[in-house]
C-alpha cells in the first residue's frame, strides 16, 4: 500500500472546495485523514490520495501567525519541516497559521499562478451583470417573461421597500394585478425574505396561477389539489405537514377555506408568504372567516381585489384590517378619515385605466336577428346559433380567435353540439363542471391551433386572460352588469394594441330589452370599474323586469351618469400617497438597463464555452440549444439538474411572442446556476494581460461588497490610477494574455505583488471582498 504522505499539523487546501480555505490536518489514519477547516468551522474525514488535495506551501512574504504569541511575521522561505522567517527564527509547518489565504488571488499572481483571460474576461463580465441586474432597485423584477410596465414595476418596487410587505393590489381589471403580485412574490423568494409561500385562489385558476409564476417567473409552485394532499400522507405518512414537504404552493380557495385542519397545519409550519386572488371572496365566502387567521399571522401577505375603494368602502376597510388592522380600529374611524382626507395608506395600489392614458377603445357592435320565432316552444336563441354557425368558416380561413359567452351552462352545451355537428368545426368549451386540467387544456388548444371558437360560460369571466382573442360574442346578457364588466375584462387588458370587438344580439319585441338598457347606460363602451354599488340597482330592476314588474329605463340613466359624474377618481390621490401617475413613466423605464438582455447573453454564452457545456445556436433573436453534456469542466452547475437541456432565448420580445421558448434571464435556473458558478468557484480570479488602454504597468484589483462591484488600478509605484479603469474595462476583449512564464521570478516581484495589493485593499476599504486580480501592461 501506498504510504500516507501527510502527517499532522500539515497545512492543505481542497480544490474542489475553496470556500473551505486552508485546512489543518489533526489526525493521520491509514489511508485517510481528517482535516479541520477554521474558515467553514468543519472537520472532514478525506482519502489521502484521491481527495485532490494539496499540501500549502507559503510563499515568501506571507503574513503568518505563531502559535502562543502575539504578533505576526513574514515568510522568507521553506525549510526542512517548516519556515524560516524575516526575523531569522525558523518555526515548524504546524506551528505558523497564514494570515493570507495561499489560494487569495493576490498570492496566487505573486506565485505567477494565472488563470486564462478568457475566464477573468467571463469572471468580470459576470460581476458587472450582477450589479446591473438590481438596476436602481429594479434588478429583482427584471427577469420575468413579461412585458415592462411601469406602473407595475413602480407599485412592485414600492411593495418590496416595505418590511414586511403587507399590500392591497385593487388595480382596475385589466391591468395586470397578478403581475404585480408575481414580481412581489418573485423578489420576495429571491432575495431569501420568503421561504415559504402559499398562493390561494379561487378553484378555476389555480392551474393558471402555478402556470403563470412557472413560465414568467421561473418559479417552481406545487399545486395542493386533493389528489397531492393524499400523496403526502402515503408517502411520508398523516402526520406529515404537506405545507413542510412542499413550502411553495398553490392551493384553492375552497378547499383551503372549508378545511380546518389545512389551515391549522399552514398556520403551525408558519408562511413567509400569502397571496390571495380574489380576496373580495372572503366576505362572501361561507367559510372565508376561517383564512383570516393564517392571513393576519403570515409575514408577508398580498390580497387581490376588484374592489376598489370608491365602490364598497366597507368591503375594502375589511380587507385592509386583514393586512393592517391596528390603523383603524373601526369602519366608522375608517370612513370618517377618507371624507377628512386624513386616510393615508401607502400599503394599497388602486391604478386607473386613466392613470395609464386610457387602453385601445371599445367597439360594441349589436347584431340585429328580426323578430323573435313565432313557435312559443322554438329555441330563443336558435337564430343566434344560426348566425354564429354561418361565420365559423369565414373565421377560421381568417384564423381568427372568437370567445363566445353564455350565461347558463346547458344553454352552452346545446350550442356547442349544433355548431359542432352543422359546421364539422371543433368547439372548444369552458365551464365549471370541467376540472380544472381539461379546462386549461381546451383553453391551450384554442389559443395554440386552428380552433375558431372557445364557448364560455361566467366561470371563465373571472381572471382569465384572453387578451389574444380578436373579438367577444355575448349569446345572452347576464342580468348583472358586473358579470359583463368581468366578461369584457377579458379582452380588455393592458397589453392590448387593437381595439375590443364586443358583439351582442337584438331581437325585434324582445323583452325586457336589456341589450336596449346596457346602451343606453354606454356599459358596452365603457369601462364601469368603480360603479359596483350604483350598477347593484340595476340587476335588481332587471331582475324584476324578468317578472313582468315595471322597467324604468330613464331613472337608471340618470343614477349611473350622476355615479360617474361623482367627483370619486380623484379619491385615490388623497388615500394612495405615492401612487402612480402616468408623468411617472419615464423615469421608472429609465431604470430598466437597455443593454440587461445583451450582457447576460455576454456572460452566458461566455461562461457556457469555458466550462464545456453543449450549446448550439438556433438563430432567431439569441435563440440557443444548451445541455450540460459529457464534457463539462466542473461537477455540476447549482440548482441545475445534470440531465438538463434548455431550448430558450436571451431576448424578451422572442421570449414573450413565444411560450415555448425558456427565457434566459434572471431567475432562470441556467442564469443563476453560471453566476453562483462563478461566485462559489475559483474560475478566472487571476488574470495577466496586456490592454491597449494601459498607460504604464499596474494591479487591477475586483471587490465586492455586498451587491456592488469596485474596481482599483494602482501603478507599479503604487498611485491609485481611477483614469485608466473606464478605458481599461472597456477594451477587455481586445486584451491580450501573458505567459505567466514571462513574469519575473524574483522575490521583489512577488513582494511587489503583495504590496500593491495591500494598497488597493486599503483603498477598497476593510469591508470589501477581493473577488479578482490582474497584473496589466501596455501593448507590447
Amino acid at each position: 500500500p501506498v504510504a500516507n504522505p501527510w502527517k499532522v499539523g500539515s497545512k492543505l487546501l481542497h480544490p474542489f472546495n475553496p470556500e473551505l480555505g486552508v485546512g489543518v490536518v489533526l489526525e493521520v489514519d491509514g489511508r485517510f485523514l481528517v482535516a479541520y477547516f477554521p474558515a467553514a468551522d468543519t472537520a472532514l474525514r478525506l482519502a489521502a490520495e484521491a481527495s485532490g488535495l494539496e499540501p500549502l506551501v507559503l510563499a515568501p512574504g506571507t503574513r503568518v501567525r505563531i502559535a502562543e504569541r502575539d504578533g505576526t511575521a513574514r515568510v522568507v522561505h521553506p525549510v526542512a519541516d517548516g519556515y524560516e522567517l524575516d526575523n531569522g527564527e525558523q518555526v515548524r509547518e504546524a506551528d505558523v497559521w497564514p494570515l493570507e489565504s495561499g489560494d487569495s488571488p493576490i498570492e496566487r499572481l505573486a506565485r505567477r499562478q494565472v488563470d486564462s483571460l478568457g475566464a477573468f474576461q467571463n469572471r468580470i463580465a459576470g460581476l458587472r451583470l450582477q450589479e446591473l441586474r438590481e438596476a436602481g432597485g429594479l434588478g429583482s423584477f427584471l427577469g420575468g417573461r413579461i412585458e415592462l410596465f411601469p406602473h407595475q414595476l413602480h407599485t412592485a418596487r414600492r411593495a418590496v421597500s416595505d418590511d414586511p410587505v403587507r399590500w392591497l393590489l385593487a388595480d382596475e381589471v385589466g391591468l395586470g394585478k397578478t403581475i404585480e403580485a408575481c414580481l412581489i412574490l418573485s423578489a420576495l423568494v429571491r432575495t431569501g425574505r420568503a421561504e415559504r409561500a402559499l398562493v390561494v385562489a379561487p378553484n378555476t385558476l389555480t392551474v393558471q396561477w402555478r402556470g403563470e409564476l412557472y413560465r414568467k417567473f421561473h418559479q417552481v409552485f406545487v399545486l395542493l389539489d386533493r389528489e397531492r394532499l393524499e400523496s403526502v400522507k402515503e408517502v411520508f405518512g398523516p402526520e406529515m405537514n404537506p405545507f413542510e414537504v412542499h413550502p411553495f404552493g398553490v392551493i384553492s380557495l375552497d378547499l383551503l377555506a372549508s378545511d380546518r385542519r389545512l389551515i391549522e397545519l399552514a398556520s403551525e409550519i408558519g408562511i413567509d408568504l400569502i397571496v390571495v386572488d380574489e380576496a373580495h371572496r372572503l366576505a362572501a365566502h361561507a367559510h372565508g372567516k376561517a383564512l383570516e387567521p393564517l392571513i393576519r399571522s403570515a409575514q408577508h401577505a398580498l390580497l387581490l381585489t376588484a374592489t376598489p375603494l370608491q365602490s364598497d368602502r366597507e368591503g375594502f376597510f375589511q380587507l385592509l384590517s386583514l393586512l393592517h388592522g391596528e390603523v383603524f380600529p373601526s369602519f366608522q374611524d375608517f370612513e370618517a378619515a377618507v371624507d377628512a382626507g386624513d386616510a393615508r395608506m401607502r400599503c394599497t395600489s388602486a391604478v386607473r385605466r386613466t392613470d395609464l392614458g386610457g387602453l385601445p377603445p371599445r367597439e360594441p357592435r349589436a347584431v340585429a336577428l328580426g323578430p323573435l320565432p313565432a313557435d312559443p316552444t322554438a329555441p330563443r336563441e336558435a337564430p343566434r346559433a344560426v348566425w354564429i354557425r354561418d361565420q365559423v368558416r369565414g373565421w377560421s380561413r381568417a384564423k381568427d380567435k372568437v370567445l363566445v359567452f353564455f350565461h347558463e351552462r346547458a344553454e352552452l352545451e346545446r350550442v356547442g353540439r349544433f355548431l359542432e355537428t352543422s359546421t364539422r368545426t371543433h368547439m372548444s368549451v369552458f365551464h365549471e363542471k370541467m376540472s380544472v386540467a381539461k379546462r386549461d387544456i381546451e383553453v391551450a388548444r384554442f389559443r395554440d391551433t386552428n380552433t375558431p371558437v372557445l364557448l364560455c360560460s361566467e366561470a371563465g369571466g373571472e381572471g382569465r386572460n384572453f387578451q389574444f382573442c380578436d373579438r367577444m360574442i355575448h349569446y345572452d346578457l347576464p342580468d348583472d352588469p358586473v358579470l359583463l364588466e368581468q366578461r369584457i375584462g377579458r379582452l380588455d387588458r393592458i397589453g392590448r394594441r387593437a381595439p375590443v370587438e364586443i358583439l351582442y344580439f337584438t331581437c325585434d319585441g324582445e323583452e325586457p330589452d336589456i341589450a336596449g338598457l346596457y346602451e343606453r347606460l354606454d356599459l358596452f363602451s365603457r369601462p364601469s370599474a368603480g360603479l359596483d354599488v350604483a350598477l347593484a340597482s340595476v340587476r335588481g330592476v332587471v331582475a324584476s323586469a324578468r317578472n313582468g314588474g315595471a322597467f324604468d329605463a330613464d331613472s337608471l340613466v340618470a343614477a349611473i351618469e350622476a355615479a360617474r359624474r361623482r367627483d370619486t377618481r380623484d379619491l385615490p390621490r388623497s388615500f394612495y400617497p405615492d401612487a402612480y401617475r402616468v408623468e411617472l413613466a419615464d423615469e421608472i423605464l429609465a431604470a430598466v438597463p437597455g443593454d440587461l438582455e445583451e450582457r447576460t447573453q455576454e456572460f452566458c454564452l461566455g461562461a457556457i464555452e469555458d466550462l464545456g457545456l453543449l450549446r448550439l445556436d438556433k438563430g432567431g433573436r439569441a435563440m440557443n440549444f444548451v445541455e450540460l453534456g459529457s464534457h463539462l469542466k466542473v461537477e455540476g452547475l447549482p440548482g441545475v439538474p445534470d440531465d438538463a437541456r434548455y431550448l430558450g432565448t436571451f431576448s424578451r420580445v422572442e421570449a414573450i411572442q413565444r411560450d415555448e421558448l425558456e427565457f434566459f434571464a434572471s431567475g432562470h435556473p441556467l442564469v443563476e446556476g453560471l453566476l453562483l458558478e462563478l461566485e462559489d468557484g475559483p474560475r478566472g480570479r487571476i488574470a495577466c494581460f496586456e490592454s491597449p488602454a494601459a498607460d504604464a504597468p499596474g494591479l487591477l484589483c475586483v471587490f465586492r461588497r455586498e451587491r456592488d462591484t469596485r474596481f482599483v488600478i494602482v501603478d507599479l509605484e503604487g498611485k491609485v490610477r481611477d483614469e485608466w479603469l473606464s478605458d481599461v474595462l472597456d477594451s477587455l476583449s481586445a486584451a491580450k494574455a501573458v505567459d505567466p512564464g514571462d513574469l519575473p521570478s524574483s522575490e521583489a516581484f512577488s513582494d511587489r505583488v503583495r504590496e500593491l495589493g495591500e494598497t488597493a485593499c486599503a483603498q477598497a476599504g476593510p469591508d470589501a471582498q477581493l473577488a479578482a486580480v490582474a497584473l496589466i501592461t501596455p501593448y507590447a
